[in-house]
């Protein structure tokens, strides 16, 4: 009896023991993982780290690249009128306007330096007449160098001022016209103010046109801002896709030649002015200076085959072809060799510019390709995909119901990509596929539309990949069914993707359970472009100053760090199933690892020295790893790098002290237990015993 009292004893001592221990240390979990180096996925391409932008549209004007002045070969009236007739969704850029009364601002179609006029101003000898543009922000003490192309009569003084908004600090620098013709002039300066207005006038009698002015910061690499290109640069990406909706509307041969020239034209897909400044040439010497591999979309929209056709011999073509002759007289005799093309952006959407059912779309793409193919038999082909998952997804942005029912069947007419694969295999590498999810909703299959759901974070950042698993599903779907896409081993291109509406350490921890996805998918997809929004790939910027952003940090972890092997990760807790609907929003399994709540990946090194584990803690609690090595002999000692913070809303603000970082670090004793920090994106790499 006193025996069985004490053994009854010692088991409550024990469970209020354990009951203390967890009321003490909620803070800190548990997970096992089971990590089999034998067990090997196909490599790794350096091509999955790659970024997504639109022809112009949100990333290059007012951001990447340095011109500050808006409008700067004039589109738009210049006038006081406050509405824009076609209206600029662009409405960030600065916008001219009458330096003194409208009466003396005239536009001139017969003397136009470009596009359908420029600006004639009517001088007189009593008061300043010109233009002027407010809202520039300049950094004190830093250079900018500009010029402005002017007709007037020899002798007529130019001037420029810098009119600082607080009136201290105003610059001025006289330009004398030295002939009667149109001609450049250049200045040079150094700023005294922070924000100021930029105007062009003189004084006289007759008056002066005024072709095109352009503003830069003086240390601008060829044309490029140099704070956002080293950012860039740093982020050690793959490949650059330039394509996009906007490229359905887009003739290249618009985007050639002297900048100044080339006429702005609008973007209908954007409803945006656009400045034409960045064309081919500038988006070759962009991947040049980032070391990235080119990828350009060709438009299948209100485009054809011929002009698709001409841009590649533009590009690749020697400089005995029409088009290479041409690429040389604008001073690259060089081809270029690109051999990632694009037919097409998202043509099943109705939104996008020269939409068509995909029975004539698989006509269209056919010709595109032989076209092409004709000018670079070596060319690699990227059809415009959209896997059953896409176009449900999707049919939430449509202006009427869909005939079918969510989720569309294969082989169906809504199968885009199935319908392509099943007749156009020959013509094509890669099929594309976007994905766009939206964290807080899921798919309703009985009222066929997306409601909203509070989830909690483990499962709102599941969605995303979620939906890069939902698209290897439907691959997997094509391989099995299409005989032609195994025999001729076309793959995956996910060359847009990001959570839609993600942003913040949120959208870092999300990013990085897609990363872990596409690991887990090597045999399918073998590049993805990470879509730009609002600013190049993960960065916000300021007119001064330009800051990574948290999932900007998880794009440069992984492609800096992460192994290049994938190996097999599993555990006991497998991933729950998220609300929604399989097959529209949902894969029939969920993705990521048996390691519920984190996800983990691993991956070799390319010389097998090194191991590395990904760790994606979406918790708010220390999760503890156990962690069961197979086949691979793993040292005590390694290092780490950690993104992490306690706002999931946390960004970095430009020109202010970063408030999310990747922090390195050294990891001491690994053995057989790693920790992870809540919130966190933890990349650890441990040597291995040889």
């Amino acid at each position: 009896m006193i025996k069985k009292l004490c053994f009854i004893t010692c088991i409550c001592l024990a469970f209020q023991q354990r009951v203390n221990a967890q009321s003490v240390n909620q803070k800190e979990a548990v997970v096992d993982v089971t990590i089999d180096a034998g067990h090997k996925g196909p490599v790794i391409s350096k091509l999955v780290y790659g970024q997504f932008i639109e022809l112009l549209f949100n990333y290059f004007e007012g951001g990447l690249w340095a011109e500050m002045l808006g409008d700067r070969k004039f589109f738009y009236p210049v006038n006081s009128n406050e509405k824009l007739i076609p209206g600029n969704s662009r409405n960030y850029l600065g916008r001219w306007k009458p330096l003194g009364p409208d009466a003396f601002v005239k536009m001139d179609s017969a003397n136009a330096y470009t596009g359908e006029h420029s600006v004639k101003v009517v001088m007189d000898n009593k008061s300043t007449h010109g233009i002027q543009q407010g809202g520039l922000t300049f950094l004190k003490n830093k250079a900018y160098a500009g010029y402005i192309i002017v007709k007037a009569k020899k002798g007529t003084i130019i001037n420029i001022d810098v009119i600082a908004d607080d009136n201290l600090g105003n610059l001025n620098i006289a330009l004398p016209v030295i002939d009667n013709g149109f001609h450049k002039y250049s200045f040079k300066f150094r700023a005294t103010t922070g924000k100021a207005t930029f105007e062009v006038w003189a004084k006289g009698n007759g008056s002066f046109n005024i072709g095109a002015v352009s503003l830069m910061p003086a240390d601008n690499v060829q044309g490029f801002r140099a704070d956002i290109l080293r950012d860039l640069k740093s982020m050690n990406l793959g490949i650059i896709r330039w394509g996009g909706n906007a490229s359905s509307g887009y003739d290249w041969r618009n985007g050639i030649g002297d900048r100044d020239k080339r006429a702005p034209k609008y973007d209908y897909a954007w409803s945006a002015m656009e400045s034409n400044d960045v064309g081919t040439d500038e988006y070759m010497a962009l991947c040049k200076l980032l070391s990235v591999v080119p990828y350009i979309g060709v438009n299948a929209g209100f485009g054809e085959a011929y002009s698709a056709a001409q841009w590649v011999q533009y590009v690749n073509g020697s400089a005995s072809t029409p088009m290479g002759k041409l690429r040389a007289q604008n001073g690259h005799t060089q081809p270029y060799n690109v051999k990632w093309w694009g037919i097409g952006n998202e043509m099943y959407g109705e939104w996008q510019l020269g939409h068509m059912p995909i029975k004539y779309y698989v006509i269209k793409h056919e010709v595109f390709a032989r076209e092409m193919k004709k000018q670079d038999p070596s060319i690699i082909l990227v059809a415009s995909g959209a896997s059953p998952f896409e176009m449900g997804a999707t049919s939430v942005y449509v202006s009427h119901p869909e005939i079918a029912h969510v989720p569309y069947s294969y082989g169906s007419e809504q199968d885009w990509s199935g319908n392509l694969l099943a007749r156009d295999a020959r013509y094509m590498n890669f099929i594309a596929e976007h994905l766009y999810p939206i964290s807080d909703s899921a798919y309703n299959e009985k009222t066929q539309r997306f409601d909203h759901v509070n989830d909690s974070l483990p499962q709102r950042i599941r969605r995303l990949p979620n939906r890069i698993k939902g698209a290897a599903e439907a691959f997997e779907q094509y391989v099995n069914t299409i005989p032609e896409v195994k025999s001729r081993n076309i793959l995956m291109a996910m060359d847009e993707w990001r959570m839609k509406d993600g942003w913040g350490l949120e959208d870092a921890l999300a990013t990085a359970e897609g990363f872990n996805e596409i690991a887990r998918h090597t045999d399918i997809i073998k590049m993805s472009a990470y879509t730009s929004t609002s600013a190049p790939l993960g960065l916000l910027y300021n007119a001064t100053a330009s800051a990574m952003q948290p999932n900007g940090l998880v794009i440069k972890l992984y492609a800096d760090h992460f192994g290049s092997i994938p190996v097999m990760v599993s555990g006991n807790a497998n991933q729950p199933q998220v609300a929604g609907t399989t097959g529209a929003d949902r894969p029939a399994t969920s993705s990521g690892s048996s390691t519920y709540p984190l996800d983990v990946m691993a991956a070799l090194t390319n010389d097998g020295k090194k191991i590395t584990i990904a760790v994606v803690n979406p918790t708010r609690q220390i999760q503890t790893l156990h962690i069961l090595y197979k086949n691979i002999n793993i040292a005590a000692d390694g290092q780490k790098w950690t993104i992490a913070g306690t706002d999931l809303k946390a960004i970095n603000v430009p020109g202010a002290k970063p408030t999310v970082s990747i922090i390195p670090s050294a990891v001491k004793n690994a053995g057989q237990a790693l920790s992870s920090g809540p919130l966190s994106v933890t990349l650890f790499e441990l040597n291995i015993k040889q």
